[in-house]
């Protein structure tokens, strides 16, 4: 028997069995492997797929009639919500390994990350007022800047240790150790000035004064550095080798990628408390029962949103797993966001984000390419990606983009400066930018040349890492 836990719940056994019911003729269908079979087992599937919000529905109602302070999903109810699979009636690949996908975690960054169970939890969270519990996958928001702080404190002793290796090798008439301890020290201002982030912008004169300058000992610090390498690459003798003056320039730039989203999330708390403040207050005087329609809806709203990765991909809308088929690893998948991140920061230097903080990344049940929603300002990444998980995720990235391009920095060279976009609708446009976006990320960018030459010249300006102000 599937759920147990609500063995006596009919509201939950019910869809359960008639999912059951179908999935076993689905199959005997499949069996017979004719064209009539197959046709009639390609409705049946079609009609199963309303099952998974049947279910859905029915397991957040059977979670929430007690009104507990927190929703706690069982790894049954899991698999079923973020992958919509039901062992024993919808099998997953022979390789899929259900206590390791359990046990997933997704490294600290700047990303909130969680599953659609997550998702629920969190919402209903907010619906009663209570503290939103940790993302099962993820981390709290605390916890993820504790992870960005180690990560530069990292980044910068591993830079800081070249460079005074290779200080050793080519003598100069300045402090080498004292400039990298000067940049250590100020990066953080540095990129507050630099990002015109509420404290510098909104403070008093006394501290506007201060951050700038330190941010002009550090920039100082950092033109020294660079007048350092430039030297050793032209001494006669043994002039420094390319790879290390590109591996030096690599390792400060991580610095500086580090700093700014370490910034990001700090400046992040305040828009997250505001959101989630503003659901608690308009549901503060409601009823019981409204808190549980009000959760009803919000998953309502979201359920056409859910639709469309397979949309974007033109494959099967159902969210039922297809039986046999292998998900994403949550863990790997949220290293190719960071890798892409890294690729393109100035993602976050949009008006949209500076309004309501960085996008939320959902890993939602279901097939497709990955997609950004604007009513909560997520990316949704399917757990079946078509295409390879690449391409789903640079598909997200690139529909925020896109989406999130109000100041048309992107829209009006790539509709303008390419001479086949001048005369494509929005729709088709859209869809084009987010293909060749796509492109841009996972191959352009890794060294390979496949958009064609005036493609390439756009994107190349337009994503020119942009000079600190």
């Amino acid at each position: 028997m599937a759920f147990k836990k609500w063995q006596n719940v009919p509201e939950v056994q019910d869809p359960v069995s008639k999912l059951q019911a179908s999935a076993q003729k689905y199959q005997s269908l499949l069996a017979e492997n004719t064209t009539d079979s197959k046709s009639q087992a390609q409705k049946l599937w079609t009609s199963m797929s309303s099952s998974y919000w049947d279910i859905v529905f029915a397991l957040v109602d059977a979670n929430t009639k007690s009104m507990p302070a927190s929703l706690a999903f069982d790894p049954e109810e899991r698999l079923f919500i973020d992958l919509g699979c039901l062992p024993g009636v919808i099998n997953l690949s022979a390789k899929f390994d259900p206590k390791s996908w359990l046990a997933s975690k997704c490294a600290g960054d700047i990303f909130p990350v969680m599953t659609f169970s997550d998702y629920i939890a969190e919402a209903w969270a907010a619906i009663t007022g209570n503290p939103a519990p940790v993302p099962v996958i993820g981390m709290s928001l605390n916890d993820r800047i504790n992870t960005l702080n180690e990560a530069l404190f990292n980044a910068q002793g591993q830079r800081d240790d070249f460079i005074n290796s290779l200080a050793a090798k080519y003598p100069a008439n300045i402090n080498i150790t004292q400039l990298l301890q000067t940049m250590d020290e100020f990066l953080i201002s540095a990129m507050k000035v630099s990002m015109r982030v509420p404290e510098y912008r909104e403070g008093d004169e006394p501290t506007r004064q201060k951050l700038a300058q330190q941010r002009k000992a550090y920039l100082d610090a950092e033109k020294s550095i660079q007048l350092f390498v430039s030297s050793a690459q032209k001494n006669e003798a043994n002039p420094l080798p390319i790879p290390q003056a590109e591996k030096i320039t690599a390792l400060h730039d991580k610095t500086k990628i580090i700093a700014r989203e370490i910034l990001y999330s700090q400046i992040d708390a305040v828009k997250i408390a505001r959101r989630t403040k503003k659901i608690t207050d308009a549901c503060a005087q409601i009823t019981d029962q409204m808190k549980r329609a009000e959760l009803r809806n919000t998953l309502a709203k979201k359920r056409e949103y859910l639709t469309v990765p397979a949309k974007n991909a033109r494959c099967d809308m159902s969210l039922i797993a297809q039986p046999d088929s292998m998900p994403l690893d949550y863990a790997k998948d949220y290293e190719i966001v960071r890798e892409f991140t890294a690729m393109d920061i100035e993602m976050f230097n949009v008006p949209r984000v500076r309004m309501y903080g960085i996008p939320r990344i959902i890993f939602v049940p279901g097939q497709g390419l990955g997609t950004y929603d604007w009513s909560d300002n997520s990316l949704l990444i399917p757990a079946f990606p078509v295409g390879g998980n690449d391409k789903s995720v640079s598909y997200a990235i690139g529909t925020f983009r896109w989406d999130s391009d109000e100041d048309r920095k992107l829209k009006t060279p790539y509709e303008q400066q390419i001479k086949e976009n001048r005369k494509k609708s929005l729709l088709v446009l859209a869809a084009s930018f987010c293909k060749d976006y796509s492109l841009w990320l996972t191959k352009e960018k890794r060294g390979y040349r496949i958009l064609p030459r005036e493609t390439h010249k756009v994107f190349v300006n337009m994503f020119r890492p942009q000079a600190d102000e």
